[in-house]
C-alpha cells in the first residue's frame, strides 16, 4: 500500500485526500479533479501507472493546495496522523488476508519545515514503524535538514541535490551552490560516498542525471550498486516533472513488494524507456511520458 504526501499549486490550504484515479486524461484524488501537471501530481500519476498495471491498490493521496506560502504543507501535516492511522488499519487487514506488500509513505513537494517533518516521523515510528519511507523535493530537504535522512528507505536527489545531502552543515540546497554547476568539487560518486560516510543518506539512493546512479548503504564501502545511461534520451532532463515521475515509479514498485534496489533501477529504466518510446522532445509535456508508462510496462 502506498501513501503519497505533498502539495499541488491550487487553492492554498485546501486538502485533497483519497485514492488516485486517471481516466481519459482526468486526474482525480478521491472526487477532486486536479491538474495533471509536474510536481506531486506527476509523482502520483507515475505511481498509479505501476499499481494500475499490476492490479494493486491505487496510491492513496494526502495533498494540500500550496502556492508557496506553506498553507497546504501545514494543512497536510495536520491531517497526517489521522490518515496514517486509517492506512495502518487497512494494511493490517490486508496482511491478515495474506498480503505481503509493505506500507510505503512518500513525502514530496512541500515547504521544508523541519519541526513538522520531525513530528511526522514520530507519528510513523509510533503507528507504523515498519513502513518504508521515500522522499524527494521539499520532503527530502526537510528530512535532511532535520537530521532524519537515515530513517528513509529511499531518497531521490538529482545531481545537484546530492551535494546538499553530502554537505554536513547545509539546511537547503541553495546553500551548496558550489555543487550545482559542475565545479571541480562536483563528482557524483565522491558525493555519494560522502553522504553515506556522514550518515546523511538513506538506505538506498537514486541520483538522477544524464547518468543515473543507484547506491546502497549495504554495499559499503563502495556504495554504488548500479548505473544506467541507456536509452540515452537527453531531452528528458529538460522536461519538468521527469524527476518526479522517477520518484513515483520507485514508490509504486516498492508498494507492490519489489526490493528497494530493484525498484530504484526499474524506475530509472522505465522513465528512459518511456521517453524513448514516444520520441520525447524538450517541449513534450510530462503527461505524455506518464501515459506511455502503462504500455511500456507490458512490453
Amino acid at each position: 500500500m502506498l501513501l503519497l504526501v505533498g502539495t499541488v499549486p491550487v487553492q492554498p490550504g485546501e486538502v485533497f485526500e483519497g485514492p488516485v484515479s486517471f481516466e481519459k486524461g482526468v486526474f482525480k484524488v478521491g472526487q477532486h479533479e486536479l491538474p495533471p501537471c509536474q510536481g506531486s501530481a506527476a509523482m502520483a500519476l507515475a505511481a498509479y501507472s505501476v499499481t494500475n498495471a499490476m492490479n494493486a491498490p491505487a496510491p492513496y493521496v494526502l495533498f494540500g493546495g500550496d502556492t508557496g506560502g506553506g498553507e497546504g504543507t501545514r494543512a497536510v501535516f495536520k491531517r497526517f496522523e489521522s490518515v496514517l492511522a486509517s492506512m495502518v488499519e487497512r494494511h493490517v487487514a490486508h496482511t491478515a488476508a495474506g498480503g505481503t506488500e509493505p506500507l510505503v509513505i512518500t513525502f514530496h513537494y512541500m515547504l521544508p519545515i523541519m519541526s513538522l517533518m520531525k513530528h511526522a516521523i514520530e507519528i510513523i515510528d509510533r503507528l507504523a514503524p515498519q513502513a518504508l519511507l521515500v522522499a524527494d523535493a521539499g520532503g527530502m530537504y526537510a528530512a535532511r535538514a532535520a537530521g532524519l535522512s537515515g530513517r528513509f528507505e529511499l531518497l531521490t536527489p538529482d545531481v545537484g541535490e546530492i551535494g546538499f545531502l553530502a554537505e554536513k552543515e547545509a539546511t537547503h540546497p541553495a546553500y551548496v551552490a558550489e555543487y550545482l554547476f559542475g565545479s571541480e568539487n562536483f563528482d557524483v560518486p565522491t558525493l555519494i560516498d560522502k553522504a553515506y560516510e556522514l550518515g546523511t543518506a538513506s538506505e538506498v539512493l537514486i541520483v538522477k542525471g544524464s547518468k543515473d546512479y543507484v547506491a546502497a548503504k549495504s554495499a559499503a564501502p563502495h556504495y554504488i550498486v548500479s548505473t544506467i545511461d541507456y536509452p540515452d534520451v537527453p531531452e528528458l532532463e529538460a522536461i519538468g516533472g521527469t524527476g518526479d515521475t522517477i520518484t513515483g515509479l520507485a514508490s509504486g514498485y516498492l508498494s507492490i513488494g519489489q526490493e528497494t534496489q530493484d525498484a530504484a533501477f526499474g524506475a530509472l529504466a522505465m522513465n528512459r524507456r518511456a521517453g524513448q518510446k514516444i520520441g520525447a522532445q524538450v517541449f513534450t509535456p510530462v503527461l505524455e511520458i506518464i501515459e506511455a508508462f502503462g504500455a511500456t510496462m507490458h512490453v
